[in-house]
């Protein structure tokens, strides 16, 4: 019986996945867990691996790089003998419109010319979330792209590099003056909208980046020349614009939405983290000789803070539908930075991994992060989430929770602090803060302190929950 190839939820607030390319073929054999193909979620890049072990067969016509494909949508099947009757799929709907970019007459704009073949890249290519999309913006094949990057990967600086290469070789070239092709041009998405806002007849910007392509670069380049229409006067001199990635647009709307919708407030405390830096010191090497990796202030933080939780279910929930909806399974997600921004990938079941094994993951999801390359599971399913900042010099913040999650813990940078002892003498002690923001309706003032103290004693005292 043939196995359903379908977009899951990849992560909570999932509602489509951009594809990216393929990374096998019609017809091609695949094994259980092998990744077949690349697709944008809301947050960042994920692959998506293959349900069961077969031959690939019957993928959807449409679903190509650039269509969006709603979350369960089957786009193929994974067959066990070549003779296998596939049920028939109708072609993704909206699919052309969405992974093709085709000319249109500026003497027409409703009309298209079959003048140009679409430009979104058939096979991937190694570019981060933002270099695609300036890409697209830019009308620029990726597969045409020299990357710079480590390994081959295409930089924002590639792109604009092979556009003034594309452009000079073009003014090398004896102008077209037909009037077949001063009709026949095409015009980005972007592009057209950019004019609209800024009030330019489109009809009136000549291609100059890209060869029979209109981008957003030619409307502004048109702008700047002064040449806009006298009823709408714009100015963009000594401004620039950068345009968010989906992953960062998404991200932003969610945080709109926790402050909007969650009433939110925060309890700051400090640890002495003598005794914890003692224990990453001792089981440096043991825990590298295990892992390949070192241990790190993050990956103690995630085993303590895993390990309050369970005495704290509600630090440990989600407010749905005015109740607490309190979580079996401790899913820490761990804010990790990438060149396209924010992504919080998941260490799952946190309160039952030893040290070596978080150490393990949180290795495994950086060098994910890195490349942008996430696994099905690895966004999805948090229900608590750390923030450290510390590495970068910052004593403390504020950070915003991370919805449906109830609580988030912003960490600072250890730092030598004058303590009074007991003794009443003063010594200088590495000192941690540490900020809890929680939704008030999971939990309230007391029992978010009561979580920060018993944190608090734990990393004071680490030794106690090996």
């Amino acid at each position: 019986m043939a196995t359903e190839v379908f977009v899951p939820k990849m992560s909570d607030h999932m509602d489509v996945g951009i594809i990216i390319g393929w990374l096998v073929k019609e017809g091609e054999r695949v094994d259980r867990g092998q990744p077949i193909l690349e697709l944008e979620t809301d947050k960042a890049i994920v692959e998506l691996e293959a349900p069961d072990t077969g031959m690939i067969r019957g993928i959807r016509a449409g679903v190509a790089a650039g269509a969006s494909v709603p979350v369960g949508e089957t786009i193929a099947f994974i067959i066990k003998t070549p003779d296998e009757i596939l049920p028939s799929l109708p072609p993704l709907e909206g699919a052309a419109a969405d992974s093709t970019q085709q000319p249109v007459d500026i003497a027409n704009p409703g009309s298209t010319v079959d003048t140009q073949a679409p430009l979104e890249e058939s096979i991937p290519v190694r570019a981060v979330p933002a270099v695609r999309r300036l890409a697209r913006d830019l009308g620029v094949n990726l597969q045409q792209v020299k990357g710079s990057g480590p390994g081959g990967r295409i930089l924002e600086a590639d792109v604009h590099a092979h556009i003034q290469a594309q452009t000079q070789a073009a003014k090398a070239q004896p102008p077209i003056t037909s009037q077949k092709s001063e009709e026949a041009v095409s015009i980005s998405p972007v592009a057209r909208r950019m004019a609209q806002e800024l009030g330019v007849d489109i009809s009136k910007v000549k291609p100059v980046t890209a060869p029979g392509k209109i981008t957003k670069e030619d409307v502004r380049t048109y702008v700047e020349a002064g040449e806009t229409l006298e009823a709408s006067p714009v100015s963009i001199e000594g401004v620039d614009w950068m345009d968010l990635t989906r992953a960062q647009l998404m991200t932003g709307q969610r945080m709109v939405e926790s402050v909007h919708n969650a009433p939110q407030f925060s309890l700051t405390t400090s640890a002495d983290m003598t005794h914890s830096l003692e224990l990453r010191e001792t089981l440096l090497t043991r825990i590298e000789s295990e892992t390949g990796t070192r241990l790190s202030v993050t990956g103690i933080l995630v085993l303590i803070v895993a390990n309050v939780l369970k005495s704290f279910p509600r630090a440990n929930a989600s407010f749905v539908d005015g109740r607490v909806k309190l979580h079996k399974q401790v899913n820490i997600g761990v804010a990790v930075g990438t060149e396209d921004g924010l992504v919080v990938p998941v260490i799952h079941d946190a309160d039952q991994k030893s040290l070596a094994e978080i150490t393990r993951d949180l290795k495994s999801l950086q060098e994910k992060a890195n490349r942008l390359r996430f696994g099905p599971n690895d966004l999805s399913g948090g229900t608590f989430t750390i923030s450290n900042l510390g590495m970068f010099g910052i004593d403390h913040f504020h950070a915003i929770i991370n919805p449906p999650e109830s609580a988030i813990l912003a960490v600072g940078r250890i730092i030598k602090t004058p303590i009074g002892m007991p003794d009443d003498s003063i010594a200088l002690r590495p000192i941690m803060k540490m900020t809890l923001s929680i939704d008030h309706r999971s939990l309230d003032g007391m029992q978010g302190a009561k979580f920060l103290a018993l944190l608090k004693e734990q990393l004071e005292q680490p030794y106690l929950i090996l």
